[in-house]
C-alpha cells in the first residue's frame, strides 16, 4: 500500500487531519484536495511542508 497520513503544521504543531490519503490535488493557489483510500475528500488551504514516502507522512503548513 502506498497510502500516507496526512498533517498540518500550525505554530509548530502538528495535527493529523486524514489518514490512508491514496491523491492529493491541488485545485487552486495553496488549495488541495486530499482523497481517501475509501473515497473520501477534504479540502485544505495549506502549502506542502514535506513528503516522506518511506515514513508514509505529508506535512502541509497552515496558512
Amino acid at each position: 500500500m502506498c497510502e500516507s497520513n496526512v498533517y498540518l503544521r500550525k505554530d509548530n504543531e502538528e495535527k493529523l487531519i486524514m489518514e490512508n490519503v491514496a491523491a492529493i490535488t491541488p485545485v487552486a493557489e495553496d488549495t488541495f484536495i486530499l482523497k481517501g483510500l475509501l473515497g473520501e475528500s477534504m479540502e485544505v488551504k495549506a502549502i506542502i511542508e514535506d513528503i516522506n514516502l518511506m515514513g508514509h507522512k505529508i506535512i502541509l503548513k497552515a496558512l
